[in-house]
């Protein structure tokens, strides 16, 4: 396995935003108003005082008008996602390769429209496009007249000015009522990459994750799954069964978040192991909300920490993760920008749920949208739902897929029969396999080291001591939890400022 990705150099919306927003403030003022003041000078040494004097004049409101335009310049780019105007001819070509000549071939216009000063390299494209477009191929300008009634139609750009790179640019016509799908699975498996899937209960996710799963398992036969339910759900399990490789489940509603703090610790470094052990490995974490919101109280940043480390490094060790949340707001998740940042977006909207969408448009991960387009495409699919797929920042109609879960939530119904054994059974028993983790952390810090202390023993003590007698339990927030009980129960006194006694 090599290091090759041919969309290395792709970033996030943010990303583009911030370098956009970098050049819209970079005006060279200073340096035209500098340059202004060197050839005044070199004029007057000379004796052509006249000619310095204009030289320098021109400098100095060459500077002005540029200073002039930048508050334009700054409102594009984040108020109306205008990005490709400032790019520079390299920036400029990934820009266009992430997200298409239709999209670019719109800012650019909107951007020109508003009086904005586009780049060189910017403009020679755009009036490329347009000569191909309004040229003097009729058929190409019926085409354009005719857009909102024909289908999609891309038209080869073969000629560039001389003083740009020869090249192909291939321009799409745009028209509302073609290509309004995507094949979101497909997209999802064909190249396994890092994904974020936002959508709140009954949007799909579930059925998402189980067709994807499954034709990553065709696609890839040797890549290896491996599963962390924050729900266990028997009606869903379906959705995994026979596909994940490992599966580490805990009903992270109805568990303290201490108790999901250890279990999903635990789970990590068994994905570390697994994934060491077999060239890599698939990390999904389904209901990422519960899970993020639980590590949060309890303090723990395994979660971001994992987010970080396998987009920054996994994929030279052939680790990939796929994060399932309910909400594209990373505080909620329990992350934070870091971390998700680094995952390309798929959000799943149903019939039933678009009211929400519109609290969602601050969100980072979003270019801007139009709430009713949105809901147009819902109506277009089979399935009522649409889907963003952020690779290319676009919505979609969503297309119909395999339920293999035994509930249909949209109708609400029974599809198939499952065994009905009690979940709140397997909820305590797995609170239980914790609480025995806190008595015998208890017995280990009190009796074993606490006992026979002569002075206050530190936090970091204690610690190594947990972990030579209990390796698997060495987690700073368990040894933290028993303290605290120990403390509660007038056992021992003090902190970890101070070190800890015995009373």
């Amino acid at each position: 396995m090599t290091n090759f990705d041919p969309q290395g150099d792709f970033k996030n919306i943010d990303q583009w935003e911030m370098l956009a927003e970098r050049k819209a403030s970079n005006t060279g003022m200073a340096a035209k108003i500098i340059g202004g003041v060197l050839v005044g000078g070199a004029g007057v040494a000379f004796g052509v005082e006249l000619l310095g004097g204009i030289a320098a004049a021109w400098c100095v409101k060459s500077a002005w008008d540029a200073s002039k335009s930048i508050g334009k310049r700054l409102r594009l780019v984040p108020d109306c996602g205008c990005n490709a105007f400032l790019l520079s001819e390299d920036e400029f070509r990934t820009y266009v390769k992430q997200f298409g000549d239709e999209t670019v071939y719109q800012e650019l216009t909107f951007a020109k429209d508003a009086g904005a000063e586009l780049s060189p390299f910017a403009e020679s494209w755009l009036r490329t496009c347009n000569k191909q477009l309004t040229g003097s191929n009729s058929e190409q300008l019926a085409l354009t007249q005719s857009v909102a009634q024909s289908v999609q139609q891309p038209v080869a750009v073969t000629s560039l000015p001389s003083s740009v790179p020869q090249t192909t640019t291939q321009v799409d016509v745009w028209n509302p009522n073609a290509d309004n799908e995507v094949d979101i699975v497909g997209e999802m498996t064909n190249q396994i990459g890092n994904y974020f899937v936002v959508g709140i209960g009954g949007s799909g996710k579930g059925m998402l994750l189980a067709n994807a799963l499954r034709e990553v398992k065709r696609k890839h036969p040797g890549k290896k799954i491996f599963l962390v339910n924050g729900k266990v759900d028997p009606k869903e399990a379906g959705y995994f069964d026979g596909i994940v490789d490992v599966e580490k489940p805990l009903h992270c509603e109805s568990a303290k978040p201490q108790t999901v703090a250890a279990w999903f610790d635990a789970a990590m470094e068994d994905y570390d192991k697994f994934a060491g052990a077999n060239n890599g490995a698939l990390l999904v974490i389904d209901e990422g909300t519960i899970i993020g919101a639980r590590l949060k109280t309890a303090k723990c940043t395994t979660l971001t920490d994992k987010l970080i480390g396998i987009t920054s490094c996994g994929g030279s060790s052939g680790k990939n993760v796929w994060f399932v949340a309910q909400t594209p707001f990373v505080g909620a998740n329990g992350s934070d920008t870091s971390g998700i940042s680094q995952l390309t977006p798929i959000v799943l909207v149903n019939e039933t749920n678009l009211s929400v969408v519109d609290s969602w448009k601050r969100a980072s991960l979003f270019k801007k949208f139009d709430t009713e387009e949105i809901s147009e495409l819902v109506d277009q699919s089979e399935c009522n739902r649409a889907v963003y797929f952020g690779k290319n920042a676009q919505w979609y109609a969503m297309n119909k897929l395999t339920n293999y879960s035994a509930f249909d939530r949209d109708r609400g119904v029974y599809i198939r029969d499952i065994d009905k054994h009690d979940q709140d059974t397997v909820i305590q028993q797995l609170e239980q396999q914790f609480n025995k983790v806190d008595e015998r952390l208890i017995d280990c810090i009190y009796f074993d080291k606490l006992s026979d202390a002569t002075e206050p023993v530190s936090f970091e003590a204690i610690r190594n001591h947990v972990k030579r007698n209990l390796p698997d339990f060495a987690q700073r927030d368990l040894i933290r939890e028993a303290l605290i009980e120990l403390i509660k129960q007038e056992l021992i006194t003090g902190d970890e400022d101070n070190g800890y006694s015995i009373t």
